[in-house]
């Protein structure tokens, strides 16, 4: 079994989570057991899967786990499911009620987001209108956990429930000095038959993975997907498994000389004074594995697999049969991304060609994406710059677009030009650390532009939203060299670990 280890899946996801559902759907393609893996708590976890097309047999969490609710089939929860006394007063509303004995607030039920009235939490107050206890609902239809909280606001103790509403965690919080909880101890109840004592829930997740293990025969492989989170855990596993850092990232911090600089910190301790407990490292692009490999001399294998793999080729769509001059850019809206830079190329690209638009998919920071809406209004490019925000399903806006344009200075490997490619999309991109290169040919799928070449973007933009035919060739080139990142060629990669 192939365990793909990550903190969370939210609705709004980064590449990691992204190239852990396309791997999901490559491994299931080829009937192989694979899991993602998270550690967070989340009350609507089992619904936001369905928006990505995954199973609960596809996914495990370490509450779920512990809970033994991984494939729970509830009913839905709403206020009435409560049984609040009688003489008790609830009001209306559509995110939340309030519900009153006599004038006192007694509670306010909050409903769920993008449902009709399903009870996410309950906020409990004393007669001084502070809060004193949180009821949150799992989206099945029970209640989860109930947190407590101090005069101060501040919670100091939870406690998690199965179903049936019996204990099974038990979580612990002291005042940090700027006034915020810090986890003390979790306390898992009746584990196996003996309570359990973890300090941190670090410590706690990698007892689940050992557990997990376990319980599928152990000498599994996980993949530590998000370094940050899952380096540690599944490093410091005690049962036998085969253990490997997938890494969604360069391995050098932007700002830092790319190809010599000094490793991010996250990396430095499974490549030297821990590399006896790691089998390998794992990259996307041969580029960056050959620069790594220099970089840590040697001290682990590297191994390359596509992060992309097609488990399904996009039907073909000609040029004529798109909006004329619609470009799109999909992925997160951060300075890496240069995403200023783009909105300047495409005001001076909109000047040459009126027809051109431009529609930014993909999500940032509140103060990222207001200071980007501020300046495509300074610049006089409202209606023609869209910001379409996180969305699951792009098939057709990629079939609409007629170019895809990135302006990034660093990334491990742009998922969302192989996801362009494959709907015909030309590309034209920096030639930035890494990937771009191993996906884009220049004058066969699309241009390379050195990086920061900003003249040289606008120009190559403009001549060929004028050249249809050009065009209309880079598409041709980008459906018929997809097979770089066919299904059948990452499977083949997937196979270097099994083999080990």
């Amino acid at each position: 079994m192939y365990f793909f280890v990550n903190q969370y899946l939210l609705s709004s996801n980064s590449s990691v989570e992204h190239a852990e559902i396309k791997r999901l759907a490559l491994f299931k393609k080829y009937d192989a057991p694979a899991k993602l893996v998270t550690r967070d708590f989340d009350l609507v976890l089992h619904e936001t899967i369905k928006k990505f097309n995954l199973d609960d047999d596809q996914l495990v969490n370490m509450y779920d786990f512990f809970a033994q609710t991984t494939d729970y089939q509830g009913k839905k929860f709403h206020t009435e499911d409560l049984e609040l006394p009688i003489d008790y007063q609830v009001g209306t509303g559509n995110n939340y009620r309030e519900v009153k004995d006599g004038d006192r607030l007694v509670c306010e039920v909050h409903f769920a987001a993008g449902t009709v009235g399903q009870v996410n939490h309950v906020d409990y107050f004393d007669i001084a209108g502070n809060m004193t206890l949180r009821q949150k609902y799992d989206i099945r239809g029970f209640k989860a956990v109930d947190e407590f909280f101090g005069e101060d606001g501040q919670m100091y103790y939870a406690r998690y429930y199965r179903p049936d509403q019996q204990v099974y965690l038990e979580r612990y919080f002291v005042k940090s000095v700027e006034n915020t909880p810090i986890n003390s101890l979790n306390v898992l109840r009746n584990y196996k038959g003996k309570d359990r004592f973890f300090d941190t829930l670090e410590d706690l997740f990698t007892f689940f993975l050992d557990e997990l293990n376990k319980e599928n025969g152990a000498n599994n492989i996980f993949i530590a997907d998000r370094p940050a989170v899952a380096i540690k855990p599944v490093q410091e596993m005690t049962t036998a498994a085969k253990k490997f850092l997938w890494l969604p990232m360069n391995q050098v911090n932007d700002g830092q000389n790319l190809l010599n600089g000094p490793l991010n910190s996250m990396l430095v301790d499974p490549v030297t004074t821990a590399a006896d407990k790691w089998d390998g490292i794992i990259v996307m692009t041969a580029k960056q594995a050959t620069v790594l490999k220099r970089q840590i001399n040697n001290a682990l294998p590297i191994y390359v697999i596509n992060g992309i793999p097609l488990t399904t080729e996009a039907q073909r769509i000609a040029m004529t049969q798109r909006t004329p001059g619609q470009l799109i850019y999909v992925g997160r809206l951060g300075e890496d991304k240069q995403i200023n830079q783009l909105i300047n190329i495409f005001a001076q690209v909109h000047q040459q060609v009126p027809v051109s638009k431009l529609t930014l998919y993909g999500y940032g920071t509140a103060e990222d994406v207001d200071n980007y809406k501020k300046q495509v209004k300074k610049m006089g490019l409202e209606g023609v710059v869209d910001f379409a925000g996180y969305q699951v399903q792009l098939a057709e806006a990629y079939d609409q677009a007629q170019l895809f344009v990135d302006t990034s200075r660093i990334d491990a490997q742009p998922l969302a030009i192989g996801e362009a490619l494959n709907h015909g999309v030309p590309v034209v991109s920096y030639d930035y650390l890494y990937g771009p290169a191993e996906m884009v040919t220049s004058g066969q799928n699309g241009e390379l532009i050195p990086l920061n070449d900003q003249s040289r973007f606008i120009q190559t933009v403009i001549r060929l939203l004028r050249d249809q035919k050009e065009l209309q060739g880079l598409s041709d080139g980008a459906y018929e060299h997809r097979d770089k990142l066919s299904a059948e060629k990452t499977w083949q990669q997937w196979q270097q670990l099994s083999s080990i």
